[in-house]
């Protein structure tokens, strides 16, 4: 399997702070979620994004944690330069559609057709092979929010408080757009997604997480 890792700019350790360089790197002991070289396996990528991506060698054990893996020895192999600023702006953007697909898919009646409309909208133009272009891509994003927010208080008013819920979900992922790091958007979709009606044991949250990992690995043209 190829592994990743994320770093902040300049091949620094977001957590450790420590800098990267072609050579092995070598942890003196190996304790899950403290020490050793943490790693990512395709799947769990939507969990740690940063600023760079890098495929990584490991050597030793690998140790298999929930969202990532966990080694002794590690190094830097080459970085994914597709993933850039452009492909996190398509990529916050497509989380943000996401979020308002599940607003409407909640809003049902109190809905006109304007939140599935937007999301439809946002999911055209997040393409990460176009220039960056302004915070409103729509037509107006101030525009959508309001929209939100009006459906958010009806469904309060309506008693219908999962609607209202991902409403504020979706209220939310617009005013980050473009201001908070871009794990954030990953984020409140899939909080969106599991804020959602349960529909038996449906896990929609794990489903938004599968749906952004397979979004990375076919724009980023990532191994397995």
């Amino acid at each position: 399997m190829t592994y990743y890792k994320f770093l902040a700019a300049g091949r620094i350790a977001p957590f450790s702070g420590h800098p990267w360089s072609d050579d092995w790197l070598d942890a003196r002991q190996v304790v899950a979620c403290e020490q050793g070289v943490h790693a990512c396996r395709p799947t769990d990528l939507p969990f740690w994004l940063h600023d760079e991506l890098w495929r990584i060698e490991l050597a030793g054990p690998v140790t298999r944690l929930g969202h990532q893996v966990v080694a002794p020895r590690a190094r830097l192999v080459g970085q994914v330069v597709g993933w850039n600023a452009q492909c996190a702006d398509a990529f916050g953007r497509r989380c943000l559609a996401r979020t308002a697909a599940h607003a409407a898919a909640e809003c049902g009646e109190l809905d006109d057709g304007a939140l599935a409309a937007a999301a439809e909208r946002l999911a055209d133009h997040a393409d990460p092979d176009q220039p960056i272009v302004g915070p409103e891509p729509d037509g107006g994003l101030a525009a959508l929010r309001e929209v939100a927010v009006r459906r958010q208080e009806a469904a309060a008013l309506a008693g219908q408080r999962t609607a209202a819920q991902v409403c504020g979900y979706l209220v939310d992922a617009i005013d980050m757009l473009g201001v908070y790091p871009v794990a954030g958007m990953g984020y409140v979709a899939a909080r969106a997604a599991q804020a959602r009606r349960a529909e038996g044991t449906r896990d929609r949250y794990a489903e938004e997480r599968r749906w952004q990992a397979t979004w990375l690995v076919e724009h980023l043209d990532l191994e397995g």
